[in-house]
């Protein structure tokens, strides 16, 4: 679950997760009048509690709505709670608690791939790097690709082996994820060396 925290008073009520989640979907539906009531709800209320379902639709809403005012709500409204997660992971890097790992799939969910390239470039445990590098390569190539490059000089062999794998995912149609595997073959470890080569390899990965 994600909380949108907005300015808010002590005593303010807050919505309960399946109302925040139903408002969430309404700003697709196909009613632009449901639609902007919607997104007026969201924006408007001081505390909305949003489950991932809802979350999920606001990054699409935030994306691909063709409604500018409902696009600009869902926009600011993802932006908040990335923005959120963010604060809880730097707290708990600050703590050095192992748990901030699972700030890693309410980033995945919010498409945070500025967030998971900088966890995935510096936390300081080699296990949260590998798992944020797993999870840019759920995400779209425009924003994974680059950060999955830079990590193909991380020190740890476990992290380098999961970029080499995200990466291949667009090695038939991404010039520059080909270009990083193809770096990728002079890798110090004979395994990370073997698994881009038989990626590059594969007929589908082939330019």
């Amino acid at each position: 679950m994600t909380v949108i925290d907005l300015p808010v008073l002590p005593s303010a009520p807050r919505t309960d997760e399946e109302t925040g989640n139903r408002l969430a979907r309404a700003l697709g539906d196909r009613d632009a009048r449901v639609r902007r009531a919607a997104a007026g709800a969201l924006i408007d209320e001081r505390e909305v509690l949003v489950g991932e379902e809802g979350v999920r639709a606001l990054v699409e809403a935030a994306d691909a709505a063709d409604d500018s005012y409902v696009r600009e709500v869902a926009t600011e409204l993802v932006r908040a709670m990335r923005t959120a997660a963010w604060d809880i992971y730097a707290l708990a890097l600050r703590r050095d608690d192992a748990g901030r790992a699972e700030t890693i799939r309410g980033l995945v969910v919010l498409k945070a791939a500025a967030e998971l390239g900088e966890i995935a470039l510096t936390d300081p445990s080699w296990r949260i790097r590998e798992r944020a590098v797993a999870a840019l390569g759920t995400l779209g190539p425009r924003a994974a690709v680059g950060p999955l490059t830079s990590v193909l000089d991380d020190d740890v062999v476990a992290v380098r082996r999961a970029a080499v794998q995200a990466l291949a995912r667009w090695a038939a149609d991404r010039h520059y994820a080909r270009s990083a595997l193809t770096t990728a073959l002079a890798d110090p470890d004979p395994g990370v060396r073997a698994e881009a080569r038989w990626v590059l390899a594969a007929p589908q990965a082939r330019p």
